[in-house]
Formats: structure tokens, sequence, C-alpha cells
């Protein structure tokens, strides 16, 4: 049964990333029925410093990391090559809006590493990046608590 549940992902995933990539548009975060969407959507709600937020990810068995969750409409975009992380951690202060980026390295309840999460927080020149690193890494925890393997965040919502 899991081979079945792991290859119905797949054609699904498969299925997704050439809908986009036919039109040459990403998908809406509203129409994204899965439960990677419905973590973003709880943690945006839970943490009101937060003004965006992302998931990327490859899907099991897949190769190529693409945002797989987001507040902006960017669902099955590819992951910049400095999005995709393998253990390190970045931080960058917007030079277009008040806003701090900590993009850290996504794990399961396992502590496998399985992509990264976007954090966008509210942040004025000068801020305490410190402390917004901290809260972004407890927020990565608590959202890998919610993850028991990178399939599950393919399972839809609906």
């Amino acid at each position: 049964m899991k081979t079945k549940l792991t290859i119905i992902i797949l054609i699904l995933c498969a299925g997704i990333a050439n809908a986009f990539a036919a039109d040459g548009q990403y998908g809406l975060a509203v129409d994204n029925h899965i439960r990677a969407q419905k973590l973003v959507v709880e943690i945006m709600a839970a943490n009101p410093e937060l003004v965006g937020a992302g998931l990327h990810c490859a899907p099991p068995g897949g190769a190529k990391q693409a945002i797989i969750a987001s507040t902006l409409n960017v669902i099955g975009k590819p992951s910049d090559p400095e999005d995709i992380l393998h253990g390190s951690t970045t931080i960058a202060p917007s030079t277009k809006a008040p806003k701090l980026g900590i993009m850290l390295p996504l794990h399961d309840q396992s502590g496998r590493e399985i992509g990264s999460l976007a954090l966008q927080f509210k942040y004025q020149t000068g801020g305490d990046q410190v402390r917004l690193l901290a809260e972004a890494t407890a927020i990565r925890d608590r959202v890998a608590q919610q993850i028991p393997n990178l399939a599950e965040l393919f399972h839809s919502t609906q």
C-alpha cells in the first residue's frame, strides 16, 4: 500500500509540474490543497511578526526542489540555488521592503533534512536579527514536529 501511495504522489507531482511548465504560470496558494500549504497557513496565523512563509522541497523520489507551499502565488516555482541549503541558514534583510528573510533547513520528526523553510519577518534596519533568528529556529522546530516524513507534506487536505 505504501508503494502505491508513493507512486500516486509522484504521478500527481509530475502532473502538477507539467501543468506549471506548460502554461508558464505558477500555482495559486489558495488552490494548493496539500498538508504543506496548511502548515504555512498555521505558521502565519501563529506568528504575527511574519509577513510571509514558504516551504521548498523536492517531492518524494524527485530530484528538483521547488516551492511546494507559500503565502505567495508561486507554487511549483523551482527553488533558486541559494534556497537549497543543505544544512546552512541564510539571513537576508530586504533592500526593497521592511522585512528580514530567514531561510532554514526544514526537518521531519526524525531530524532528517527534507527541504527549506523560508520566513519573512517584519523588520526595520538596525532591528534585532539575533532575536528573529531564534524565533525562526523555534518556528522551524515546532513545524518539524508536525511532519512525520516528506511524503506527508504532499497529502491532500480535501
